[in-house]
C-alpha cells in the first residue's frame, strides 16, 4: 500500500483508528478515563458467566473464554508535499474476544471458514460506567461463542472424511498461569510526531520535480490486558511510534518511481533528531532527481550486494518463514480426505545459510521495538537459538501446536482478529565472519570478472511488502515469481569505485535458497525496527504504518547469483495541451 492511498486507509482499514473524545496534553501520560480495575472486575464476571451459563441447546459448551483488551492513547499526521492534511489525537479503546467451543483435545479453533470462527473485536464505552462496559462484553462473548458453535460444526464435518491416522495436536499448548497487577502506560508525546511530518513534508515540498511526495506518523503509548479462563490476568505496557516518508518521480518515459524513508522505534524519545531525519530525506528525494537520467537495465544476472535495509528485507522476506513454527489452520475449502497435515513453514534441520552462521530471537532485549516481556498468549518471551552453523535447529512457537509435544516459547503475537502465531521479534544474524565493506566490494568485483562483467550490481533498499502497489511478489503469469519486492535503490558498481544509478529492476525467481548462495557478509549493523505480520499475502495489506514492531540487526551479504530483469513500468506520456480559450468570467467582447 502507497501513502498516496493512506487518508482511505486511516478512514477505513486501520483497527487503530477509533472515535474517542479525549484529547492529549504535552507530556502527559496515556492514563485511561477509566480505571482498569473496573475494566478487569467487568471481564471477569462476564468470563464467569460465560463459562457457567452460555450454552446453545444440544451444542458444545465454551471451553476456554480470553479477553485483550487495548486500552491508551494514539495520534496520527498525514501531510502532502508540505501541507498537513490529517491531526488526530484519540482513544483507543478495543476489547478482543475469543470463545473456543468443544474441549481441549478437539475445539472450533484453526479452521478456516471464512467466518470469524469465535474471535470478535469490539470498541469499548470511554465512560467509567461498568454496567455499559458489562453490556458491551456480553454481547460480543455471545457473538464470539455462536460464531464458534458454527464453525466447530463445519470443522468437524469437514475432518470426518480425514483418512491419516495420525493423531490430532491438542486444541491449544498449555502455559503456566500469569497474574501481574495493572500496568503503567508510557507517557504519551505526540507532538514530536506531529512537529517531523510536517517539517519532513515542507522538506519534500522543496523538490518540485517531484510528483508526490506524503509524510504519515503514528505514536500509540497505552497497556494491554489479557484476562483468561485459562487464569492468565496479566497487564503490561505498550507503545509504538512510527514516521514514514515517501516520494514519487515520473520520469519522461511514463513510469513511476518511488523511494521511502521510514523510522520505526518504541517511543517518541527513540527518534533520532530531526536534522538527521531531514538529512535522509533530502538524500531520498536527490537520488530519486537524479534517476532522471538513469538508465533501465535491461537483465542483470550475477552477484549482487545488499547494503543496510535491502540486507534486512532480504532477510525478512526470504528467511522469515523458514523460522516459524506455528502450522496453517486446517481449510474449510474443498475435500481433506486426502489432504496432507497442515505443516509449519519451518522445518528443523534444513540448512537456511552458509556454515558458521546464526540466528537468535531475543525479545527479552530491553529498549527494542520487537521487545516484550510476555506476548499476547501471556507467555514469559524467551530467547531462542533459531539457527546454529547456517542449520534451523528450533523453530518459534505460540500456543498454537503443530505436534502433541508441542510448547510455546513465547512468541504468539496478533492483529485485531487474526490468529495468536508466532512471529519474529528481536532478531539477530550473524555471519561466521564479519568482514570489512572494502573487503566486501573488493570480492563482489571479484565474482562478477567471473561471470565475464566488470561491474557489480549493488541494492541499497528494497520496497517493503506493506509499501508495494504490484501484488506480484508470488504471481508474474507465465514466468517464475519475483520472490522479492523491487529494488528503491540499485547502482552499478566499478573497479574505480565509479557507482552508476539504475531504475526500474525487478528480480526474477528468488527464493529461500539464495540465503544458501550468500558469499560474504559484512558487519552487523546497528539494530533496526520494521513493522510487519506473519510471513504470507497478509504482509502486502498491513498499510503504511499497520503492523507488528519487529527489530532486526543484520549484516550486508554478497549472494553470488541473482536474476534481475528491467521494466521501465510506464507508457511515455505525450498529452497535448489544450489550446488557450478566453475565462468563462471574462468580459465578452464588444461588438461593432
Amino acid at each position: 500500500m502507497s501513502l498516496r492511498h493512506l487518508l482511505l486507509f486511516l478512514a477505513f482499514g486501520s483497527a487503530a483508528v477509533l472515535p474517542g473524545l479525549a484529547q492529549a496534553e504535552e507530556g502527559r501520560s496515556a492514563a485511561p478515563v477509566r480505571d482498569e480495575e473496573l475494566v478487569r472486575r467487568a471481564l471477569q464476571t462476564e468470563l464467569d458467566r460465560a463459562l457457567t451459563e452460555l450454552r446453545l441447546p444440544g451444542e458444545a459448551a465454551p471451553w476456554y473464554v480470553s479477553y485483550d483488551y487495548i486500552d491508551g492513547m494514539y495520534a496520527t499526521y498525514f501531510a502532502d508535499m508540505g501541507a498537513m492534511m490529517q491531526d488526530d489525537i484519540d482513544v483507543h479503546r478495543v476489547l478482543r474476544v475469543e470463545v473456543r467451543a468443544g474441549d481441549p483435545s478437539f475445539d472450533s479453533a484453526n479452521f478456516d471458514s471464512f467466518s470469524g470462527g469465535g474471535v470478535v473485536t469490539r470498541a469499548l464505552p470511554l465512560d467509567a460506567d461498568e454496567v455499559a462496559v458489562r453490556r458491551v462484553v456480553w454481547l460480543a462473548t455471545d457473538r464470539a461463542y455462536k460464531d464458534a458453535v458454527e464453525q466447530l460444526s463445519r470443522k468437524e464435518a469437514a475432518l470426518e472424511s480425514r483418512r491419516s491416522s495420525k493423531p490430532l495436536p491438542p486444541a491449544m499448548a498449555k502455559a503456566e498461569p500469569v497474574k501481574t497487577p495493572p500496568a503503567t502506560p508510557p507517557t504519551f508525546n505526540p507532538e514530536l510526531v506531529g512537529e517531523a511530518v510536517e517539517h519532513l513534508s515542507a522538506v519534500l515540498g522543496e523538490y518540485t520535480e517531484l510528483e508526490a511526495g506524503q509524510v504519515v506518523g503514528r505514536d500509540w503509548q497505552g497497556t494491554r490486558l489479557l484476562l483468561s479462563s485459562d487464569g492468565m490476568a496479566l497487564s503490561q505496557a505498550t507503545g509504538l511510534t512510527v514516521i514514514r516518508v515517501e516520494a514519487t518521480l515520473r520520469h519522461e518515459d511514463g513510469s513511476r518511481m518511488r523511494d521511502a524513508r521510514w523510522w520505526v522505534v518504541s517511543d517518541t524519545t527513540q527518534l533520532p533528531p530531526l536534522a538527521e531525519m531531514e538529512a535522509e530525506v533530502r538524500e531520498m528525494a536527490d537520488w530519486l532527481i537524479g534517476l532522471k537520467t538513469a538508465p533501465v537495465l535491461e537483465e542483470y544476472l550475477g552477484p549482487v550486494l545488499f547494503e543496510g535495509p535491502a540486507a534486512v528485507e532480504l532477510f525478512s522476506q526470504l528467511g522469515g518463514a523458514e523460522l516459524i513454527g506455528t502450522p496453517p489452520a486446517w481449510s474449510g475449502m474443498g475435500d481433506l480426505s486426502e489432504a496432507p497435515e497442515p505443516r509449519p513453514p519451518g522445518r528443523i534441520g534444513r540448512r537456511l545459510l552458509p556454515v558458521g552462521w546464526r540466528v537468535v530471537d531475543d525479545p527479552t532485549e530491553a529498549g527494542l521495538p520487537g521487545s516484550f516481556e510476555y506476548d499476547h498468549d501471556g507467555v514469559p518471551a524467551q530467547a531462542v537459538v533459531l539457527v546454529e552453523d547456517g542449520v534451523v535447529r528450533d523453530l518459534l512457537n505460540s500456543r498454537i501446536p503443530a505436534s502433541p509435544e508441542s510448547k510455546s516459547n513465547g512468541h504468539g503475537r496478533s492483529l485485531a482478529g487474526d490468529r495468536k502465531e508466532a512471529m519474529l521479534g528481536a532478531v539477530r544474524v550473524t555471519p561466521g565472519r564479519e568482514r570489512s565493506e572494502r573487503a566486501l566490494r573488493r570480492a563482489a568485483l571479484r565474482l562478477a570478472r567471473q561471470t565475464g562483467q566488470e561491474r557489480v550490481l549493488v541494492i541499497r533498499r528494497l520496497e517493503p511488502p506493506a509499501m508495494t502497489e504490484d501484488f506480484d511478489v508470488f504471481f508474474s503469469g507465465e514466468g517464475p515469481p519475483p520472490g522479492l519486492t523491487p529494488p528503491y535503490e540499485a547502482y552499478l558498481l566499478y573497479a574505480d569505485g565509479r557507482e552508476e544509478p539504475v531504475r526500474g529492476l525487478g528480480f526474477v525467481g528468488v527464493d529461500r535458497r539464495a540465503l544458501r548462495d550468500i558469499a560474504m557478509a559484512g558487519q552487523v549493523q546497528p539494530w533496526v525496527g520494521a513493522l510487519d505480520v506473519q510471513p504470507g499475502p497478509s504482509r502486502f495489506h498491513i498499510g503504511a504504518i499497520g503492523g507488528i514492531p519487529v527489530a532486526w540487526a543484520v549484516p550486508p551479504v554478497l549472494v553470488e547469483e541473482v536474476e534481475l530483469v528491467g521494466n521501465t513500468g510506464g507508457e511515455k506520456r505525450e498529452i497535448p495541451r489544450p489550446p488557450l480559450s478566453p475565462s468563462p468570467a471574462a468580459a465578452p467582447a464588444a461588438k461593432d
